[in-house]
This record gives C-alpha cells, structure tokens and sequence, in this order.
C-alpha cells in the first residue's frame, strides 16, 4: 500500500517546450532589467565622477584629479562588461525566442503534412505523377521535421513502393476500374 503513494510521488509532470522556453526567457528577461537599472547607476555615478575630474582639473588639483580618474577608468571597465552582458542576454532571449517559434512551426507542419498524405492516397489512382509529386512534399516536410528536431508520427504508411511498382498499382487500378464499369453495366443491362 504504501509503495503505490510512493511511486505517485515519483512521478514528474514533463512541461511543453515552449512553456520551458517561456519560463527561461521570462527569468531572463528579469535578471536583464536588473542588470540595465545597474547600467544607469553606473552611468550616472560615471557622470558624476568625470565632473569631479573637470572640477579638480579646474581647481589645479593634480592629486585629485589622477584619483577620480583612475576611479572613472576602473568604473567604466564595469561599465563595459556590464552593457555586453545585458547585449549578450538580450541575443539569448532572442534565440530562445527563435527556438520557441520553430517549436510552434512544428506544431503547424504536423497536420499539414497529414494533410499531404490524404490527398496524395485520393490522388494516387487518378494522378500518379501529382501523387509522386505531393509525396515529395511530404519528404521535404519529413526533412523539416528533423531538422527541427521534431519528428512526424508515421500514421497509415505502408510498405514503400519503388516506382515501377507504383506503375504497376496504377495500371491495376486502371483495369480494376474498367472491370468495375464493365460489372456494373452488366447488372445494369
């Protein structure tokens, strides 16, 4: 009795991947305005130091003036790394952003490709070549998938038919059809 409870506690719930990803980039983007209103402090206290260095420079104060100054040098570098990180967290949010719409591509390339294969089977007896052609299609949506990293559940197909066995069901479907009108206006008769 008491395993069944434990086993309920192991079990995790798996996210979406665009939930992850929206959960990643809302963090980040949290860390990112933190670290922009870190910019502006730097900035104005970067400001209010360089005055200092005019001042002092007006005042002929040598001493003073090397002091700020090397303070202005060492506050700019932190400046600098500063902006780049934010630049640099801004390019993650970005690219996170970019995977998340390739997921959602996903997501529309699934039925559309289901889609391709109705129509390529309906075809397949009437038109071989747009059948041949559509199932192309279908290949370049299955390359998609792949590269994307998402892949298509394979529903309904078949063994693979090289192309002279396609010929050879088309023309079967041919003369599976002539006899079906042949039948059928004998009973008709």
């Amino acid at each position: 009795m008491w395993t069944l409870f434990k086993k309920k506690k192991d079990v995790k719930v798996v996210q979406p991947l665009s939930k992850k990803i929206d959960d990643a980039v809302a963090r980040l983007e949290v860390v990112r305005n933190r670290l922009n209103n870190r910019v502006k402090v730097l900035e104005a206290r970067s400001k209010e130091i360089f005055e200092a260095v005019v001042k002092a420079q007006a005042e002929r104060d040598k001493d003073r003036a090397v002091l700020y100054a090397n303070e202005l040098a060492e506050l700019r570098k932190m400046l600098r790394k500063a902006i780049h990180s934010e630049l640099s967290l801004m390019g993650v949010v970005h690219r996170l952003q970019t995977v998340r719409d390739f997921d959602e591509l996903a997501d529309v390339l699934a039925p559309l490709r289901e889609i391709l294969i109705q129509v390529s089977g309906d075809v397949r007896g009437v038109a071989p070549e747009l059948s041949e052609n559509l199932r192309n299609i279908t290949d370049t949506f299955d390359e998609v998938s792949v590269e994307l990293g998402t892949f298509p559940e394979i529903v309904g197909a078949g063994p693979s038919v090289s192309d002279e066995a396609e010929k050879i069901l088309a023309e079967a479907s041919a003369i599976a059809a002539e006899r079906s009108k042949s039948k059928l206006s004998e009973v008709e008769i």
